[in-house]
């Protein structure tokens, strides 16, 4: 039997064990366990959007963009904080 057959007939075994006044209750903790699951879909989709976006600019301005993020990100921690 391949591994997630055996995983479903685990969970589908455990179910028929669940008392029918609980049932509900589970039902509505696989519902959220799925929206859980679609919303991180979404996000991998729009992080994915994210990642092409420096696929049309130009060399040049690739490497000033970073040379501009490196110099902005050492400014941050340039500076000395009282605790």
């Amino acid at each position: 039997m391949v591994e997630s057959e055996k995983i479903y007939q685990s969970i589908l075994l455990r179910l028929s064990s669940i008392p029918v006044d609980y049932l509900e209750q589970v039902d509505n903790y696989l519902q959220r366990f799925s929206q859980n699951i679609e919303k991180k879909k979404q996000n991998q989709v729009e992080i994915m959007s994210l990642a092409g976006s420096w696929s049309d600019m130009s060399d040049e301005d690739f490497g000033e963009f970073l040379e501009v993020a490196k110099s902005t990100g050492k400014e941050l921690f340039i500076e000395d904080i009282e605790l």
